[in-house]
């Protein structure tokens, strides 16, 4: 198996990787809400083509099948106390709200430890409902006893601190992570039209995997995951079918210093 590596393909498939080598799985698939990624709109219509574009509509029964064969490989590689972490939102279809819930169908053979709230500060405005700021983090184990779960390396300053009650001054986080979106100004933005933060990617790497242990993401888009991993000294794998992504990718990893893995 070669390490660190983002192969230009579909991960409905992934002959590359064997059986119960990878320790994290991490990834956002694709939302399947009909956005039209890669265009600047305006209350539905096209205003202007930039950027990479890629497919977000396809019919339910084949976006369910998609997925269900990308995370039966990913459960294939997964090692017996590996975990995987799914990034998904509410989709928003004819006025009603639907939950991400029917990804528990896909999960049936693991555990579900937690379902976190990645609450952010800014995004899509509203006038006929609460403006959505948050999207779920599903984060699945195979052996409900036996997982990694670094709790000191993601542990946080804790705001009424008492040392007459509580032995340090930090504390587990919640389940609900307030962590800001990428947004333009950010350093690590990229041309990638729906990019999650390193700092999400961070803190689930860091709890989930020992240095030198392999993070995989097979819906690899911009590099995140890969870049967060290089930067922790653990090792990538990933998937990604849009070319462009992968290039941008690849030049975000060239920059990552080799300082992050000694």
């Amino acid at each position: 198996m070669i390490l660190d590596r983002i192969y230009n393909s579909t991960s409905e498939n992934m002959p590359d990787i064997p059986d119960g080598s990878v320790d994290l799985v991490v990834t956002s698939p694709p939302y399947n809400i009909d956005n039209q990624y890669g265009n600047k709109t305006e209350k539905g219509s096209i205003l202007e083509s930039k950027g990479i574009k890629y497919a977000d509509k396809m019919e339910e029964n084949d976006y369910r099948k998609m997925l269900l064969s990308v995370f039966s490989e990913c459960k294939r590689v997964l090692k017996k106390n590996g975990s995987a972490w799914i990034n998904i939102k509410n989709r928003y279809d004819n006025g009603v709200v639907i939950p991400p819930f029917w990804l528990l169908d896909l999960f049936q053979d693991m555990y579900l430890k937690n379902l976190i709230v990645w609450n952010f500060d800014w995004g899509g405005s509203t006038n006929k409902r609460f403006a959505p700021r948050y999207e779920f983090v599903f984060w699945f184990v195979k052996d409900k006893n036996n997982y990694t779960f670094n709790l000191d390396d993601v542990k946080i300053p804790a705001l009424n601190y008492r040392p007459d009650r509580y032995k340090s001054q930090l504390k587990n986080p919640t389940d609900v992570w307030r962590i800001s979106m990428v947004s333009g100004n950010f350093e690590e933005r990229t041309s990638h039209p729906a990019q999650y933060p390193e700092e999400l990617i961070e803190r689930i790497i860091l709890a989930g995997t020992n240095k030198g242990d392999i993070v995989l993401d097979p819906f690899m888009g911009s590099g995140t995951s890969a870049v967060v991993a290089k930067k922790l000294g653990r090792h990538y794998l990933g998937y990604e079918t849009v070319s462009e992504y992968c290039k941008i990718a690849d030049e975000r990893l060239s920059r990552v210093s080799e300082d992050n893995n000694e």
